[in-house]
């Protein structure tokens, strides 16, 4: 059921209050913008000034995007039966190469075939 009326009383502050719900018996449904701490169980009715009952209703919250919910839901789903896979899944890409290092160039290299450097050899004994 939606109000009829907005009847804005109170100086906001630029914050943020609660919509309250009134129900005038010979008018209409109202809602009024107060503070917390100013909220009665009755408010007057801005048509007639008869004292009108507070109207209870369900908490206005904001869904959830489609896309979080099924990440969610996959999260949940895999913490309990998490996807075990044997080989990396047709169409992925391959690994890539190693990257290239200052200690060990673009690849590593054999001990045996490496080039003596800047550095002369230690003898050996």
């Amino acid at each position: 059921m939606l109000p009829d009326e907005t009847v804005s009383t109170g100086p906001t502050g630029g914050k943020p209050m609660p919509t309250y719900a009134f129900r005038c018996s010979s008018c209409a449904e109202f809602t009024v913008i107060l503070p917390m701490a100013a909220v009665r169980q009755t408010h007057a009715c801005p048509t007639c000034a008869a004292d009108a009952p507070r109207v209870y209703g369900s908490p206005a919250l904001l869904g959830t995007p489609a896309a979080l919910h099924r990440g969610i839901d996959a999260a949940a789903a895999s913490a309990e039966t998490p996807q075990v896979v044997r080989a990396v899944p047709a169409g992925a890409p391959g690994p890539r190469g190693r990257r290239w290092s200052p200690f060990t160039g673009p690849r590593p290299v054999n001990a045996a075939a490496r080039a003596g450097g800047p550095h002369p050899a230690l003898p050996r004994w």
